[in-house]
């Protein structure tokens, strides 16, 4: 059961924070020459300097930020070699991550062979009233605390964490906000599924975050 201020929680969407779509590559992509191209259509780009022993440095424009057009970002983790769009437009993320693709295909880099799998996250600003699981927990007389269960997250039915095909909810509280009576939620999605998918998703966020915030009241509406 759901504490009584519960019983009339409805989240709504306040806005889309930024959303990204990531490719891991088995290999370094040629980013040298995709820095080129994107600096050739607009794009400010990261300095890339050839290493005498071998390899770049990237000074970037910002932590992992090799490119900038607008308020999308392209990043590139050396580490991890992850690519990276940012945008807090989703049209605009599907617009860039075809250009970078296409960019690529077109240097003999084809994504299709050297991509491992697409990853997208993004982080939505939610606002509600304040909700809990149930009753306060005691901690017992060694604190002498009660404590509260604040939901939730939601992964997929059967799935594996471990997998490449994989989503993950978590719906969690803007502290700052929480003694207000309008409370503030920060929600992160995280989906690893095929290129395709992943674009599809991205193309229609706005109408499939509204479905994710209509399941969750439902869910809530039905345990409490």
């Amino acid at each position: 059961m759901f504490s009584n201020s519960a019983l009339k929680v409805e989240l709504k969407v306040e806005s889309i924070e930024v959303i990204s779509l990531m490719s891991k590559w088995m290999l370094d992509p040629l980013l040298p020459e995709l820095l080129n191209e994107l600096g050739k259509r607009g794009y400010i780009t990261a300095r890339v300097k050839p290493v005498s022993t071998g390899g770049y440095n990237i000074l970037s424009i910002e932590p992992n930020v090799v490119a900038i057009k607008g308020s999308t970002s392209v990043l590139y983790d050396l580490v991890k070699r992850s690519l990276s769009v940012e945008s807090s437009d989703p049209g605009v993320l599907v617009k860039v991550f075809d250009e970078v693709e296409e960019i690529l295909k077109s240097l003999g880099n084809d994504p299709a062979k050297g991509v491992l799998f697409y990853e997208l996250t993004a982080k939505a600003k939610l606002s509600g009233s304040r909700f809990t699981f149930g009753k306060p927990v005691k901690m017992g007389d060694s604190m002498g605390v009660e404590l509260l269960v604040v939901p939730t997250t939601f992964v997929l039915a059967n799935g594996d964490p471990n997998s490449t095909q994989w989503l993950h909810l978590d719906v969690k509280p803007i502290w700052s906000s929480w003694s207000s009576g309008k409370v503030y939620y920060e929600l992160i999605f995280i989906c690893r599924d095929t290129r395709e998918k992943l674009l599809g998703i991205v193309s229609n966020f706005n109408k499939i975050l509204n479905d994710i915030i209509v399941a969750i009241n439902e869910a809530l509406r039905l345990a409490s």
